[in-house]
């Protein structure tokens, strides 16, 4: 029972070949019933996981790289679909999920044992699934609204970012006093 979390962090990962597919296709109700599960299954994960004392390592890995790799395919494939318009935003957002899945890598390889997602974070996550999921559904809105959606999505994404990076200087300090 234990492993259930990871196994839903692995479900996430296989469901992002679905996303993609129904992107390219054009079949964005299906890709935002794709975005809907896997985000349930993001949540119900976390849950499971403290709920029960279910937190393990591999989950701290396994978690936020379905996270990083979920978003970044979302945020490809829709600059890809909706244009040029959004790109600055898409840019932005892509940078900042490579930043933290490099940063994570980096961590691991110097064998730092992370303390797992923080509620800033699991906020800047449920608001991209959100919005990602209304623009799928509802392409025809207005463009002002999806920039509005956007713009907060961004300040929510950086804040979220600059507040872990008293953490990972604290992670830095403890590698370089073991070394």
């Amino acid at each position: 029972m234990r492993h259930i979390p990871n196994l839903l962090s692995s479900f996430r990962i296989l469901l992002i070949p679905f996303f993609a597919a129904y992107v390219v296709r054009g079949e964005m109700i299906w890709a935002a019933i794709v975005l809907i599960i896997s985000g349930l299954t993001d949540l119900l994960d976390g849950f499971l996981a403290r709920r029960f004392q279910w937190v393990s390592q591999l989950g701290k890995i396994l978690d936020p790289v379905a996270d990083k790799l979920t978003q970044i395919t979302v945020c490809v494939l829709f600059f890809w679909f909706f244009g040029y318009q959004f790109r600055l935003f898409f840019a932005f957002l892509i940078f900042k999920e490579l930043a933290m899945l490099v940063t994570g890598a980096y961590l691991l390889r110097k064998d730092v044992k992370l303390n797992g997602a923080r509620w800033f974070g699991k906020v800047a996550t449920v608001l991209f699934y959100a919005t990602m999921i209304l623009i799928a559904l509802f392409p025809a809105l207005p463009i002002a609204a999806k920039y509005a959606m956007l713009i907060l999505i961004c300040i929510c994404e950086l804040v979220s970012g600059l507040k872990y990076l008293p953490e990972f200087r604290l992670y830095r300090q403890q590698t370089k006093m073991a070394e």
